[in-house]
């Protein structure tokens, strides 16, 4: 595995060889570690930011909820969270993104040494 972004909550690694070809990425959140794909990062990230919001679930009635409910067709994650935590997330995604993106960036606009004005 290779490190892509860190905080003091969690990281992000590239995963070679992962269970499943789709999920190049493991992020690892306190003890739990998660096979993801990007899209899925991107999902991630829509959820904490809706986390902000009300919920009006028989639990929550109306207050912001202290939970992170995500599904897919193999399982369901739960984590439970407070602002600071939440804050903690949304920078591990946001700097996964960044690394991910300049990346591609650098590679995109790479200057070629035997012709640099190309």
């Amino acid at each position: 595995m290779e490190l892509i972004y860190k905080n003091d909550y969690g990281a992000t690694y590239y995963v070679k060889n992962s269970p499943n070809p789709s999920c190049e990425m493991q992020l690892v959140i306190d003890t739990v570690g998660l096979f993801i794909s990007k899209s899925d990062l991107d999902h991630l990230l829509k959820i904490v930011n809706k986390s902000n919001e009300p919920c009006n679930c028989d639990e929550c009635g109306g207050n912001q909820c202290n939970k992170i409910w995500c599904s897919n067709p193999l399982i369901d994650i739960c984590l439970k969270v407070n602002e600071p935590i939440l804050e903690m997330m949304e920078d591990l995604i946001k700097g996964t993104h960044f690394i991910l993106d300049m990346d591609a960036t650098l590679e995109k606009y790479r200057v070629d040494p035997k012709n640099p004005l190309t």
